[in-house]
């Protein structure tokens, strides 16, 4: 029984997009990694029968999501292929023989255990390699080309999951979760599969390519997935990190709006390389993709994405609002603490103008009046301190009036109507 086993993992940095999509960029970044992950032969060296990667290419740029793609022959584990994203999300990609009477049940313990016998050694060989493959992509990278992980972002240089392909099992004998809920998809010339999570199974009706469109297919929806599920990480770490902010630190907010402009646009970049690359996949790679996003509920998760971005981008206008009005009250307090010390000096004057001619103590009631002159200025200065130190604490508990029970108000109706 052959399963195709492919793991998802992300480098431990991401690329520039933007550097990509320059003219030469992306070559640049393909051309870095070949030259740099020599013990992987190109596609052009792999057998027709093997894996690859086959997208058509724009005419006009190469915006496809896969740099680097390769074979390599690793002991205890076989034919291991690795390829590369733009997006900085890579996926190793081995096959497993197992016997036919494996059960594929994997919520029964005993046939769990049993197809874990045969895959976990091959996960052991496989971690550490994928560490010291993260570290060879960020050393031969330009470094221009490279941008720090966030901070919300799933860990790096390891495995993430593995996603399991039945191929050509007998019926009833393929991963049955797969059958009975995954989404059924209709392949040329009677070939089928049943897409998953986390497994599938495909029937290829004697056609080896079904299994390279299904792989492809399923490495493209990763790809979606990944892309939204960080974005959703990214938006609930600034939801966080707003509602812990000084919010009277106007640089703070500002620094943060900044992040979340940045979020945006790393957000739309990723689904523009998404969306041209899928409008160059073929037919079955194209409807793979399309049964994974409904199965891992990709397309709704997408849909409501720009939405809470936008809300997010709405809370930080308002806070900023809030701000900025905070400051414009202390500032209107402050002018009038001044006005009014300037308006009573300006009075003193007037009457020390009229009524003296010494600079020694006068007679009453001119030290009365000075001393009613002080505490004046000094109620409107300590007033203002005291009402504005009172408004940065908006949010103090208010009175809530106790609600009254449906009962008490059908009381109380029904006393009015008597009355």
């Amino acid at each position: 029984m052959r399963i195709v086993n492919f793991g998802t993992f992300l480098l431990p940095v991401r690329f520039s997009l933007g550097g990509l999509m320059n003219p030469g960029g992306r070559e640049k970044l393909a051309e870095k990694l070949r030259t740099g992950m020599t013990e992987f032969r190109s596609d052009a060296a792999v057998d027709a029968d093997d894996l690859f990667f086959d997208v058509v290419g724009s005419v006009y740029q190469r915006m496809e999501t896969m740099v680097f793609s390769g074979a390599t022959e690793i002991e205890g584990a076989g034919v291991v292929r690795l390829y590369v994203s733009s997006l900085a999300i890579a996926f190793v990609v081995i096959e497993l023989d197992l016997p036919d009477d494996v059960g594929l049940d994997l919520d029964d313990e005993e046939c769990c255990e049993r197809f874990k016998s045969y895959e976990d050694p091959v996960t052991a060989l496989v971690e550490p390699l994928i560490s010291r493959w993260s570290e060879r992509v960020v050393e031969v990278c330009d470094p221009s080309l490279l941008r720090p992980l966030p901070t919300s972002a799933m860990e790096g240089g390891r495995l993430l999951w593995w996603h399991r392909l039945c191929v050509d099992a007998p019926p009833g004998v393929e991963f049955p979760n797969a059958r009975w809920y995954g989404v059924p998809v209709e392949l040329a010339h009677g070939a089928n599969a049943q897409v998953g999570t986390g497994m599938s199974n495909v029937h290829t009706m004697g056609r080896p390519g079904i299994v390279h469109e299904v792989v492809e297919g399923l490495l493209v929806a990763t790809q979606e997935w990944i892309v939204v599920d960080e974005a959703k990480r990214h938006i609930a770490d600034h939801l966080v990190a707003l509602s812990q902010a000084d919010e009277h630190s106007l640089i703070t907010v500002d620094t943060q709006y900044l992040d979340v402009l940045s979020l945006t646009e790393e957000v739309t970049m990723r689904n523009l390389l998404l969306g041209q690359e899928a409008r160059y996949l073929t037919t079955g790679r194209l409807r793979v993709r399309q049964a994974a996003a409904q199965a891992w509920s990709t397309t709704e998760e997408a849909q409501t994405l720009e939405e809470r971005t936008a809300a997010l981008r709405d809370l930080f206008s308002l806070h900023r609002e809030r701000i900025f009005n905070d400051r414009d009250e202390r500032r209107n307090r402050l002018i009038f603490v001044f006005t009014a010390v300037t308006l009573i000096q300006s009075i003193l004057v007037w009457y020390d103008f009229v009524t003296a001619d010494a600079n020694g103590t006068g007679a009453p009631p001119r030290p009365e009046i000075g001393i009613v002159v002080l505490i004046l200025t000094l109620v409107a200065v300590i007033g203002a301190l005291v009402t504005r130190r009172q408004s940065r604490h908006p949010r103090r508990r208010a009175h809530i009036p106790r609600q009254r029970g449906s009962s008490g108000v059908a009381a109380e109706q029904k006393a009015a109507r008597d009355r």
